[in-house]
């Protein structure tokens, strides 16, 4: 990594490319001031969501109409970064075109990346992974190597430390004690046995050479047959395994590490039982990890129910099939990327393919669903992460009903169902790109549409592509109109509002926002559009100087929301209330609403909101004549609102506050002392940021504002 920016691990599938990538990065971490970051690219195949999913794994907010390139390059470009990128080989030319921008727009980022082969990229070094290292199969069980014995086994690549520990034979093959397939045979066959009750096996030494030779040192393929030795006699394993071995040889004694590795999971599929077998290629439809609710409505749902006792998950875990992680507080599942793609391939040979994706879309487009009647209530922010959770499965979800004309409408209906994950989990740059697709291809006039007509509306005016939103809107309430729509018709109604207050146009706002809460109520239920219409029609009010019907709207909100438990727009509501508070002059009041809105917004990590926050707790810092914290907080507000994709200047709300901000922290300090601590809000994260606003300790973390 010190000689070139761009490294590749190659080498094939279940080699150990993943742990060895991860196992670097955590030692180089400390050589990056930005540190190191993983991006999983296994089970994503539209190229297009590339840069958005690298953006989100490194928290980059932009969520912008411009392309997701240009603002992922923008945002890398003044950074030192170790940027991980895992299973690239289903991408690989988009990997390679999205490097190619990259590295030359941000001199600081350094690149590891794994893949099958290389991708291509001018400057890149390619290092093969090879397998690990073999014991010497000659010997017996009790033997001292004997440097002077033949070695039967296959040709094998030196040790991955590139050196030859003492005892190693001519060859390469080790004495049991050095060999890393035998080590990790063994430290998996104790965890196995031990799960199982069983005592070691003091007789099967030679058994377990030869089972390490036979997988050729492919650590997956260890995994695999140490999981089976918990109740399987080393004698028959390796009979079965030989059977397939033998079977994949291209001639013999001469197989691949791919085909040694396609025998091990034939071997594996062979022992199965049924069920077991059938819920292995179900699993290998999710993209990475899952949930064990969603595995199992997978499996009742896809055409060959599982058996009285549900699907056998806790074998398969057994099995070493599928990794169990506690994540949260939730235990999530995962199919290793090699036993995923052995699993699709029969699923496809089976032709049963088509019915579990359809499951699987099934059980997603429910769970978003279920999801939007619960926003209005308490439970928002655990949804908010189960379904940041289940982001990938989502996008497969999608991708799937885009690539097949017969699920254009259940997917439109899923990509409008999820608007709270787009608006509310930072996600509008995601949900535009579904949004805008789904839209285009499912044309016939339908309630479904209608509703997504005013979500990517909504979107795109959360974008800052007020045009987008403007015509997306209008046509809604045209399509509204036409179908008796009602609801749709207060939505569409209120993205115009939006756009007229985001546009500065607050007659037009307040007159378009009346209107959509006059048709939020007519519904008779606590709606999020209800919610929101209030706190953003009090923002109209208040910058017209209406102050006391801004009152009376805020209060009607916020009781509203506690009353629901509801946070989301409490968290709106609870900051308008904080700049109404300011322009009155109560500047206690705002900063204890300043306070109370950012606390919400933490718990959403929304970024834009926390910057506004941040840049209403400045104005108040200066007005308390507090000027290093004013400056401190102003830094903070306009590099989190940069990382969101906008300039402060492009901000609608309140820049005369902001000038008059400024003029206060930089007459007080002076100019030289006044950019120092504006830079050193710079400098803080979005988490120490907040920490800092909300007086807690951020020493710990290393970032001590002066």
């Amino acid at each position: 990594m010190t000689v070139s920016r761009l490294v590749t691990l190659t080498g094939a599938r279940g080699i150990g490319k993943t742990r060895l990538a991860l196992r670097t990065a955590a030692g180089l971490r400390g050589d990056f001031t930005h540190g190191a970051w993983f991006v999983g690219l296994a089970g994503l195949s539209d190229p297009e969501l590339l840069p958005m999913v690298v953006m989100r794994a490194l928290r980059a907010q932009d969520q912008t109409a411009r392309p997701a390139v240009e603002a992922l390059a923008d945002y890398l470009a003044g950074k030192r970064l170790l940027l991980v990128l895992d299973s690239c080989q289903d991408l690989a030319d988009a990997c390679a075109a999205l490097l190619e921008v990259l590295l030359p727009a941000a001199p600081g980022l350094t690149v590891l990346a794994t893949a099958t082969g290389a991708l291509g990229v001018p400057g890149e070094t390619e290092c093969v992974v090879p397998p690990l290292a073999l014991p010497n199969t000659a010997l017996p069980n009790a033997a001292l190597p004997d440097p002077t014995l033949p070695d039967p086994t296959l040709p094998v690549p030196a040790p991955r430390n590139g050196a030859q520990p003492n005892g190693a034979q001519p060859n390469g093959a080790l004495p049991d004690d050095d060999a890393e397939a035998m080590s990790l045979l063994r430290e998996r066959l104790d965890v196995a046995r031990r799960g199982a009750g069983r005592e070691p096996d003091p007789h099967d030494r030679a058994d377990l050479r030869e089972l390490c030779r036979l997988v050729g040192g492919v650590p997956l393929g260890i995994e695999l047959v140490a999981a089976r030795l918990a109740h399987l006699p080393a004698s028959l394993a390796l009979a079965g395994l030989g059977k397939w071995v033998a079977r994949h040889e291209e001639a013999p004694g001469v197989i691949s590490h791919a085909g040694t590795l396609r025998a091990v999971l034939d071997w594996t599929y062979e022992l199965c039982e049924p069920e077991e077998r059938r819920l292995w290629l179900e699993l290998s439809v999710f993209a990475p990890d899952f949930d064990a609710q969603a595995a199992r409505y997978v499996s009742r749902h896809s055409g060959r129910p599982s058996g009285p006792d549900g699907p056998p998950l806790g074998r398969l875990v057994a099995a070493g099939l599928v990794v169990a992680r506690e994540h949260a507080g939730e235990m999530r599942h995962h199919v290793p990327g090699a036993l995923a793609e052995y699993g699709r391939h029969r699923l496809r040979e089976l032709g049963d393919e088509s019915l579990v994706l359809e499951a699987h879309r099934d059980f997603y487009l429910r769970r978003a669903r279920e999801g939007e009647v619960a926003w209005a209530g308490g439970e928002q922010v655990r949804w908010q992460r189960r379904l940041g959770r289940d982001l990938p499965n989502i996008r497969a979800a999608l991708g799937y009903c885009l690539r097949r004309p017969a699920e254009h409408e259940a997917g439109l209906l899923m990509a409008c169902s999820l608007w709270y994950l787009w608006l509310a989990g930072g996600l509008a740059r995601e949900g535009r790109h579904f949004l805008d697709r789904l839209l285009k291809v499912a044309t016939a006039p339908s309630a479904t549409r209608t509703k997504a007509l005013w979500v990517c509306g909504g979107v795109a005016a959360v974008q800052g592509d007020l045009d987008w939103a403007r015509r997306r809107a209008t046509e809604c309430l045209g399509r509204a109109g036409q179908e008796g729509d009602l609801a749709a018709a207060g939505y569409g109604t209120h993205v115009l509002g939006v756009v007229s207050l985001l546009s500065g146009d607050d007659d037009t706002a307040i007159i378009r926002i009346t209107e959509a809460i006059g048709r939020h109520r007519a519904t008779g239920e606590l709606t999020p559009g209800l919610l929101l219409g209030l706190s953003q029609l009090a923002a109209a009010y208040d910058r017209t100087g209406v102050a006391e019907h801004a009152r009376h709207l805020l209060a009607e909100c916020l009781a509203k929301c506690n009353e629901a438990g509801e946070l989301w727009a409490r968290g709106f509501a609870v900051h308008v209330r904080g700049v109404a508070a300011f322009r009155a002059g109560d500047l206690d009041a705002a900063w204890a609403h300043a306070r109370d809105a950012l606390r919400i917004k933490r718990l959403f990590e929304d970024v834009a909101g926390s910057a506004l926050c941040l840049e209403l707790l400045a104005w108040v810092a200066a007005g308390q004549g507090n000027a290093e914290r004013a400056a401190r907080l102003m830094g903070a507000a306009q590099e989190n609102w940069s990382v969101f994709g906008l300039s402060h200047s492009g901000s609608p709300f309140d820049i005369p506050q902001h000038a008059e901000c400024e003029r206060i922290a930089r007459d007080t300090l002076g100019d030289a002392a006044y950019e120092a601590v504006l830079e050193e809000g710079r400098r803080l994260d979005l988490i120490d940021a907040i920490a800092y606003a909300l007086g807690e300790d951020i020493s710990r973390r290393g970032h001590r504002p002066g």
